[in-house]
């Protein structure tokens, strides 16, 4: 998310002091701008705002763009009507113009996931295991190749092959993943440290082990064991907090969608959001290849899809929106937008947005009552 000050009412504070100062003199509003120094506006601004006296703010616009929102933003933001918008069209702008364009896809397996089968097999014969995806390592004639036989860029997929035949996730807090010692070649192979303990390897640096195995991993399509991963990240949080940036940043170039801050949280929600978000998209460039019109298609995308958004707002309006959702109780996409705009607008009126935010940070209690989030007090009579 970015927010950005197109424009703005020059000399904003002078402005809304001389509009303010008109009511109650008989000099025109020129000249009483003119006559206005910044501290002279400052200090009437502020008086103004212990007053209440909100109604000569209206005088000054903010126009903002605001890049990386979802569309589900949109929808609340617009709800503020005293304001402004030019939103970016998905009737015009498409965000899947390459995938469409280009010819569909074969069922061709992928380099990667060869390599994938390759570790998979491997470790099956090495340790004596039976592997579940037998019919893929029959029909692309996998060997059970060495790492020494396998591509450097591969050797991530080649791993994660390995990991998810024979790794062991346990609740040993220092070494959580281990390997039945019958790898013990394969891992002599690499720079991976690792320790014995009875018939088991294991690895010493596990974050730096997951790390490199899910590097640049297509969470959609690539060949992985959906329950591992999500053991690994549930025992190592470094490990997660890596995975879950690499997911969003995965969400955000193949699916030009948001990742809500819940769904980050979880590396199961995430894999499961990816799945909507991978079916909606599929089904969006089926039907445009179809020849259904872009402005039809686009009903099956998701309310998480980006957009931009130009927008202008007076500063009563940008008042009562930065009331609303600058609370905790907002939605935490338009709340870190709200405290995004309140933070730029501060650095060109500062004395004009000196109360504006979350009503409690002002009052000394929260006036949700019972609904209050427990930051302050609620009010009592």
């Amino acid at each position: 998310m970015k927010v950005t000050i197109l424009a703005h009412t020059p000399e904003p504070e002078k402005v809304v002091a001389a509009a303010a100062r008109l009511c109650y003199s008989k000099t025109s509003a020129s000249k009483l701008l003119e006559n206005f120094s910044q501290e002279k506006a400052a200090s009437f601004i502020k008086k103004l705002m212990d007053m209440g006296h909100m109604s000569p703010t209206e005088h000054v616009s903010f126009t903002f763009a605001i890049d990386g929102v979802s569309r589900t933003l949109l929808a609340q933001i617009t709800r503020h009507r005293i304001a402004s918008y030019s939103v970016q069209s998905l009737r015009y702008n498409n965000p899947f113009d390459k995938e469409i364009s280009s010819s569909v896809e074969s069922d061709d397996i992928k380099p990667e996931d060869i390599s994938y089968l390759e570790g998979f097999a491997l470790s099956c014969q090495l340790t004596g295991q039976t592997a579940v995806n037998q019919d893929l390592i029959d029909k692309y004639n996998i060997k059970g190749l060495m790492p020494q036989e396998i591509e450097n860029l591969h050797k991530p997929s080649f791993f994660r092959g390995i990991f998810d035949s024979a790794g062991l996730i346990s609740d040993d807090l220092k070494y959580p993943l281990a390997f039945p010692l019958e790898l013990k070649s394969v891992f002599d192979t690499v720079n991976f440290n690792f320790t014995h303990k009875g018939d088991k390897l294991l690895i010493e640096n596990t974050s730096e082990f997951g790390i490199f195995i899910y590097e640049n991993m297509d969470f959609a399509q690539s060949l992985f064991d959906e329950e591992k991963l999500i053991s690994f990240c549930e025992k190592d949080k470094a490990l997660f907090k890596q995975i879950s940036s690499d997911m969003q940043a995965f969400i955000d170039t193949k699916y030009y969608a948001m990742t809500p801050e819940s769904i980050a949280k979880s590396p199961k929600a995430l894999l499961t959001y990816i799945k909507g978000l991978e079916a909606c998209k599929k089904s969006y460039i089926d039907l445009v290849r179809m020849g259904i019109d872009q402005e039809d298609a686009r009903y099956i995308l998701p309310h998480g899809t980006q957009t931009r958004i130009v927008m202008t707002m007076n500063v009563r309006s940008l008042y009562n929106f930065f009331n609303l959702r600058c609370c905790e109780r907002a939605q935490t996409e338009i709340r870190q937008l709200a405290n995004l705009m309140l933070a730029e607008v501060k650095k060109i009126a500062p004395g004009l947005f000196e109360t504006a935010g979350a009503p409690c940070e002002t009052l000394g209690y929260c006036p949700e009552g019972e609904l209050s989030c427990g930051k302050y007090p609620p009010y009592s009579n």
